[in-house]
């Protein structure tokens, strides 16, 4: 099976997105040198907004974003194209697939105390060219992950790049320019904006160091739903079980052009990549020390923010997952224009899709088969919404840094 070797943008969060079940804790300081930075988001001690949709104005605006501009047609947001209002691409939703290589889960024998309230974990992927800053380039792929660690069920919320939303404090733009514009930071902001959803932490990931953890984790196997031949990602590959490498999941995760929906299946793809980390976590780790060996790997490709004193507890959460219960979904929208930008606005059936995860994570309720525990002061019911026309406005730049800390040893773990 053949796959490019040089890429030109990451468009994937893919298994390290995963594992940032496995790696969060952290926020910024001064260094992006490494292919993985994961961090605690600054939005957790405020109450949550209602989700603030933005409707498609009735006349065009200006340029409003400084992001990789989707084509006119075609693989842009996933049908229709500029210059009219496109299609609805309807919440297709898909969970783990049946037949996996992996099998059943080993057992696990754990003494972490794992999280009690809901988790909620950003995962971005950087278009970040090799040597540049993660932090301070467009933002390629997004997915909010919702767990309840009381029912094992959550969902892996899937974002399309061209969302045109209010970016805090930039005004109006494609959501994946709130990266460049402001860094992680502004990124789960601009997500909390949106959705009215809590970010506890986020993971970024640049195409390097992607690569590099899922070849180091011995690759990862996937089910690919449709036959692909596409020159621009590289994706070759024919329906069925495919065990790939680094640079395949990136090529398979990349692909908008010869899919259904553009970006709307790329972004479901990419979800899917994260179901199988999961899997394969659960069938390789099965005690404290095998979750040692998996945050070690990421150590290596990673930089923090702030002591990671809570990435075993969060380890041990993943690994007590069951990929059954947890739903992969992308937001629903349609492909309009913004100026002469094509974008994807976001419809109602979104917003109401960000009230139902609300309570619990989970897609129509809970799925899990244990008692919930009671709502904590971060998924309360959520206030009337909130829908705005869509403004001019030209959203500026600004960057982000981070400090490090890269050895296993502030785990307290010992050796591996």
């Amino acid at each position: 099976m053949r796959t490019q070797s040089t890429f030109r943008r990451t468009g994937v969060v893919g298994v390290a997105a995963a594992l940032a079940m496995v790696t969060a804790a952290c926020s910024p300081g001064n260094r992006a040198d490494k292919g993985l930075i994961v961090g605690k988001s600054p939005t957790t001690t405020t109450a949550l907004p209602a989700p603030t949709v933005v409707e498609e104005s009735t006349t065009t605006t200006e340029e409003a974003s400084t992001t990789t501009g989707a084509r006119k047609t075609g693989g842009g947001g996933g049908g229709g194209g500029g210059g009219g209002t496109g299609k609805v691409v309807a919440p297709r939703k898909t969970g783990a697939p049946d037949g996996s290589p992996y099998g059943e889960a080993i057992p696990f024998t754990s003494s972490v105390e794992v999280p009690t309230n809901l988790v909620w974990i950003l995962a971005i992927g950087s278009d970040a060219r090799p040597g540049g800053d993660m932090r301070k380039s467009n933002g390629d792929s997004i997915h909010l992950i919702g767990i309840d660690p009381g029912t094992g069920a959550g969902t892996v919320l899937g974002f399309p790049r061209d969302s045109w939303v209010q970016i805090p404090g930039k005004g109006t733009g494609k959501i994946n320019s709130a990266l460049a514009m402001g860094g992680p930071k502004l990124m789960a902001e601009t997500v909390r904006k949106l959705t009215g959803l809590p970010v506890d932490y986020y993971v970024l990931t640049a195409f390097e160091g992607f690569q590099k953890i899922v070849d180091e984790v011995g690759g990862v196997n996937v089910q690919v739903d449709r036959k692909m031949n596409d020159k621009m990602s590289g994706a070759r590959f024919d329906p069925g079980w495919h065990n790939m490498n680094g640079g395949q999941a990136l090529a398979y995760s990349r692909d908008r052009y010869d899919v259904p929906n553009g970006d709307f299946s790329r972004s479901l793809h990419q979800g899917n990549v994260m179901m199988s980390g999961l899997m394969k976590l659960r069938a390789e780790v099965g005690d404290d020390a095998g979750l040692q060996r998996w945050i070690g790997v990421l150590l290596r490709h990673a930089d923090l923010d702030s002591p990671p004193q809570q990435l075993l507890p969060l380890a041990a959460l993943a690994r007590k997952l069951d990929p059954a219960k947890i739903t992969n979904i992308v937001a629903p929208g349609r492909v309009g224009t913004a100026g002469a930008a094509s974008v994807v606005y976001l419809t109602d059936e979104a917003r109401k899709l960000f009230l139902d995860l609300r309570p619990d994570a989970a897609v129509g309720g809970a799925t899990g088969d244990q008692p919930r525990p009671q709502p904590t002061t971060t998924t309360t019911t959520a206030p009337p919404t909130t829908t705005t026309s869509a403004p001019a406005g030209a959203p500026g730049a600004a960057g982000s840094s981070s400090s490090s800390t890269s050895t296993t040893s502030v785990l307290g773990l010992g050796g591996n």
